[in-house]
């Protein structure tokens, strides 16, 4: 809205301007509704504040714990690799040699290969003598080449995967149990 300035007249004319009722334009009635509502939101938004602010003070020490457990549960979830190798090779280890004494006990035969590669090492004519448990014995004796300087013993204290094949100068000592820890590279 524009304003007009005026002066204010002089003499007669001003004084009987100064003497007349002044009429201004009249206000327009307050909205109500719009000042309730922006008060309200207004004391929301400073109780929300406050209410926000105690909050975050009392759950401190809470967001503290949470923050250490946390810590102390990525800590607990790191894998040692030096730590952890060991008990998985030796977990290895026990499941291959329970799986191989149970094959073992089903099928015997399968003997034949650890007591033929021991039998190879030994040169044709020089007199031998393989030993083994006395189960194992039986289950491979039908296969051994025997009469040929090769003679055999059983012995109760080998294990049912352990054969040994001793000459005059050499000693020919394998099992299964050796083999499988060649394979994970426990022996030199």
């Amino acid at each position: 809205m524009s304003e007009v300035l005026l002066r204010p007249a002089t003499g007669l004319a001003g004084l009987l301007g100064a003497l007349q009722p002044r009429s201004e334009a009249p206000l327009p009635p307050p909205d109500l509704e719009a000042i309730r509502a922006e008060a309200h939101a207004a004391g929301v938004a400073h109780g929300f504040a406050e209410a926000t602010t105690r909050e975050r003070a009392a759950l401190a020490p809470l967001r503290a714990q949470l923050a250490t457990a946390v810590a102390a549960l990525a800590a607990a979830a790191v894998i040692d690799a030096e730590h952890v190798a060991p008990l998985l090779v030796d977990i290895v280890r026990q499941l291959a040699e329970a799986v191989l004494m149970a094959q073992l006990q089903q099928d015997p035969a399968l003997l034949r290969a650890l007591a033929g590669a021991a039998l190879a090492a030994v040169a044709p004519g020089q007199p031998a003598v393989l030993t083994a448990h006395p189960d194992t014995l039986a289950a491979i004796a039908p296969y051994l080449p025997l009469g040929a300087g090769l003679a055999t013993a059983s012995d109760t204290a080998f294990a049912a995967d352990r054969i040994a094949v001793s000459g005059a100068d050499f000693i020919i000592d394998t099992s299964l149990a050796a083999r499988l820890a060649d394979i994970l590279g426990e022996r030199g």
